[in-house]
């Protein structure tokens, strides 16, 4: 298959230069000395940057704090040299290995380079780059096939703050689209790169599930999705089905360790958006089977250390092995603990005395689901459901009113103010899971608070923002 991005590729060919090698003839060995160079993020060397040397004798070194590197008693003839960095690995970028032949006796000088990722931004983005902004890039294939899939959609989803005097700080959801071209490639510019954002594939009428990226203030970031276009489990309208837990072929398996390389036990692991997790065992190995395939988005929590969220490519045909390595998360336990009653919020008094009469959804519940879109939490809650309502948007709707199907809009408050949500303008809630302190939902009349009574006969949800909720 053709290189989908050849201006990567040309870059990337510029970067390995290798000088005349300096002669040692009384030396029946040879050797390399060079630097690592960031020509995409960091206009800079690269400390700790990894030179993997495979040929005759194979090993691999690391640079030191100035970028430099060296390798000394290396048979002579022909060897392949890969380099990385976990701060490429970061944005999705691999520079492509290179080819040299050592003779006996000599120093190789080398520089290697990754790609110039401005130059890249420039050519993919001509109009003026905007302050905290970026670009997305990268190719959609089919995962059981590896082929591109042209015609396709990716699309970019985040939220910002809106202060208006009405209703004080809101979020509102945006959002970017590009289609992909006959070689599957998609150039998403202008994404905010200081705060995680949402991105998925859709093609075919399959929706792939959204997945989390941070660009942390970086010019671009590279991502190569798949979609399993053969798995119609992966199948978003599938998954959104009470009833149905999307199943395929795929095998994610790998082991869990700390920064120490020590396995970690007990550690849970999970996709999101399915419901089915795994623990590590002793050795810090899991495996989960009957994955649907394409992209994913993996979770790994274990007690005493950071969350970690990584994209995964899932394949039919092979099992996709990963190292995960988790950050130990430092624990301050304070001096005095001090309890005391207060008055509880307008959410827990009808939480604690309304049993039975609405469903609630608490902080502890937002936080065990771990939603992505605010929507996500209403799944299976009585008398309300999810479904599509155009390309990536999702609409809450009431099952019980009084129309032919059963289906209407019901009323939405945020902490306590009505807001209008317009299901043909889109956009979703506009409230992101984790500023969200609890949430009641009323299907009926009858159990819903006075002050929040429905007019239209579709039901009540009330959202409380973390602000809001723990108002007395």
């Amino acid at each position: 298959m053709r290189n989908p991005f050849p201006y990567l590729g040309l870059l990337a060919g510029l970067g390995t230069a290798i000088v005349p090698a300096h002669a040692q003839p009384s030396s029946p060995y040879a050797a390399i000395r060079g630097y690592v160079y960031d020509s995409l993020l960091t206009l800079a060397t690269v400390p700790g940057a990894h030179v993997i040397i495979t040929g005759p004798t194979s090993k691999t070194v690391t640079a030191d704090a100035r970028g430099r590197f060296s390798a000394d008693s290396l048979e002579p003839g022909e060897y392949r040299l890969a380099f990385s960095h976990e701060s490429w690995a970061a944005v999705g970028y691999v520079p492509p290995d290179r080819t040299i032949v050592l003779k006996p006796g000599t120093v190789t000088p080398l520089f290697l380079s990754s790609t110039a990722g401005q130059g890249i931004f420039a050519r993919l983005c001509p109009n003026a780059r905007e302050e905290r902004t970026g670009a997305v890039l990268g190719q959609l294939t089919d995962a059981t096939t590896n082929h591109p899939i042209p015609g396709a959609e990716v699309r970019v989803e985040w939220s910002e703050s809106v202060i208006s005097r009405e209703l004080g700080v809101s979020r509102h959801l945006r959002a970017l689209r590009s289609p992909t071209d006959s070689l599957g490639r998609y150039t998403i510019c202008g994404v905010p790169n200081d705060a995680a954002i949402l991105f998925r594939a859709r093609a075919n009428a399959v929706d792939g599930p959204p997945l989390e990226l941070d660009l942390k203030e970086r010019p671009l970031a590279i991502r190569m999705l798949t979609l399993d276009l053969s798995d119609r489990s992966s199948d978003t309208a599938s998954r959104n089905r009470k009833d149905a837990q999307a199943r395929g072929t795929a095998v994610l398996k790998g082991i869990v360790r700390g920064g120490d390389g020590k396995p970690i036990p007990e550690a849970q692991v999970l996709v999101l958006g399915l419901d089915d997790g795994v623990r590590s065992t002793e050795t810090g190995a899991f495996q989960l089977d009957s994955l649907p395939g394409g992209s994913h988005t993996m979770e790994v929590r274990a007690i005493g250390f950071s969350r970690r969220r990584e994209m995964v490519n899932l394949r039919p045909d092979r099992p996709v092995e990963v190292d995960i390595r988790l950050t130990r998360m430092a624990v301050v336990l304070p001096e005095v603990e001090v309890k005391a009653t207060a008055a509880k919020s307008e959410f827990d008094q009808r939480r604690t005395s309304m049993a039975g009469a609405g469903h609630f959804i608490t902080r502890d519940d937002i936080e065990r689901r771990n939603p992505l879109r605010t929507e996500d939490l209403f799944r299976g809650v009585p008398g309300f459901s999810v479904t599509p309502s155009g390309g990536f948007d999702y609409t809450v709707v009431s099952t019980r009113g009084p129309g032919m199907n059963g289906q209407c809009s019901p009323d939405f408050y945020i902490d306590g103010a009505k807001v209008m949500v317009d299901p043909q303008i889109g956009g979703g809630l506009p409230v992101n899971p984790a500023e969200i302190y609890g949430i009641e939902t009323y299907s009926g009349a009858a159990s819903t608070p006075a002050q929040y009574q429905s007019q239209s006969g579709c039901g009540t949800i009330l959202i409380w923002t973390q602000r809001g909720g723990r108002r007395r």
